[in-house]
């Protein structure tokens, strides 16, 4: 049987039967072979983006390509996930104390704008892509002068659902993830407006479903899941939106175990935009507060993201999720082995159970009079001569701390 192949996900013993291009344009001598070493893969990836394999002569893909598939994935990003290297090493340039003020003013002016641009939309007015660009932007260099600011300022912020701040904290986080993978600005910008637009279709659902209290109706959910054709739908009829951008909000809710809506797509057939934004969305949805349920931590949502590795999400994608956040991901609620309780303030990305952390409880659990930052990469002992860790992670709102005080 004949199935086409990112050649991403070609390995030996497979038998090539055609190519993407002519063959003469390669320097491939014999029109149908069978993959023999590693030089063939290199050489099929440079000159292919996808060849066509028989399985009844060799080996199986763990992907392919779906012939009806609408729309293509990244190709160079598909390279990083089958273990090639960054594109963009990206290297802190400022502190989370110096860039905390600048992200800060640039999420609150992004905010404004968002909440405008959607209420104009909610009117029935045109989609502005220029106010789109502009609250990006200035997103975009934050994150990449230090992510950890932004993660701080938009964990620790009141978020409800189907509110315009759910937009920006998508945004951000996939920004972050970006960065953390290596991609180039463009790329960085592409998945920024993908994913501060992807749930623009929310603003034709009606208000008393999606500030409803109780579990919907499975005619609720089905009326629900109509804000992808609609967000398709306002994004396709705006001049200026790249391909890739529309891609996210077409497939940030299928799974890779094609279990996900509107298409039911399995696994390489989700550009991986896509199958990132799915990771990203759910995350976010899990952490914030939800009409019918509370929010979880951090911590937990990571774990159970993890766990659904290879069912919902990619595997590969996961762990470059879980290593752009961190065991205990910035601005998360925590409990160390001492008794304290504190918020993540920043991680240490070279020791991810260590991050930095501000105390606001003692072993007793009353508040300090001053909170005090420690950084476990330095502070490794709790006063006693035992080991300080952090024992667990803790749900929003334990011990009655509010981390919304803490937004700067």
């Amino acid at each position: 049987m004949e199935r086409k192949v990112n050649t991403v996900y070609l390995e030996t013993g497979m038998y090539v039967t055609s190519l993407d291009r002519p063959w003469m344009d390669t320097p491939f001598l014999i029109q149908g072979f069978m993959i023999t070493d590693e030089s063939d893969v290199k050489a099929l990836q440079k000159y292919c983006e996808f060849v066509v394999i028989d399985t009844s002569r060799g080996a199986e893909a763990k992907c392919y390509i779906s012939e009806e598939i609408r729309y293509p994935s990244n190709s160079r990003l598909e390279q990083f996930l089958s273990g090639g290297d960054r594109e963009v090493e990206y290297a802190d340039e400022h502190s989370i104390e110096q860039e905390l003020p600048l992200a800060t003013q640039c999420l609150d002016q992004a905010s404004f704008q968002i909440t405008s641009l959607l209420e104009r939309l909610k009117q029935g007015k045109k989609l502005d892509v220029n106010t789109v660009r502009a609250a990006v932007e200035p997103i975009i260099d934050s994150v990449i002068r230090n992510p950890e600011a932004l993660m701080w300022l938009t964990q620790l912020r009141d978020k409800n659902q189907y509110t315009y701040s759910r937009s920006l904290d998508n945004c951000a986080l996939a920004i972050a993830f970006g960065r953390h993978m290596g991609l180039p600005k463009d790329d960085l910008r592409t998945l920024a407006i993908g994913h501060l637009l992807m749930d623009t279709g929310m603003v034709r659902i009606e208000d008393e479903i999606l500030e409803k209290n109780t579990p919907l109706t499975e005619v609720e959910f089905e009326r629900i899941k109509k804000h992808v054709d609609y967000s398709v739908e306002i994004l396709e009829s705006t001049s200026g939106i790249d391909r890739d951008v529309i891609n996210i909000a077409l497939t940030h809710h299928e799974r890779f175990d094609g279990s996900g809506y509107p298409g039911g797509l399995v696994g390489t057939q989700v550009p991986v935009y896509g199958r990132m934004a799915a990771i990203i969305d759910c995350y976010d949805a899990m952490t914030s507060k939800r009409a019918y349920g509370k929010a979880m931590s951090p911590h937990r949502v990571l774990q159970q993201i993890y766990n659904w590795r290879n069912k919902y999400f990619q595997d590969e994608l996961v762990e470059q999720f879980l290593q752009c956040l961190g065991v205990y991901p910035t601005g998360s609620l925590v409990e160390m082995n001492s008794g304290e309780v504190g918020i993540v303030l920043s991680q240490n990305r070279t020791r991810r159970l260590r991050p930095k952390v501000m105390l606001l409880l003692d072993s007793s659990k009353q508040a300090y009079d001053e909170y005090r930052s420690i950084d476990l990469l330095e502070h490794v002992s709790d006063g006693t001569g035992h080991e300080l860790n952090i024992l667990h992670g803790l749900d929003p709102g334990s011990f009655g701390i509010n981390p919304a005080e803490f937004y700067l």
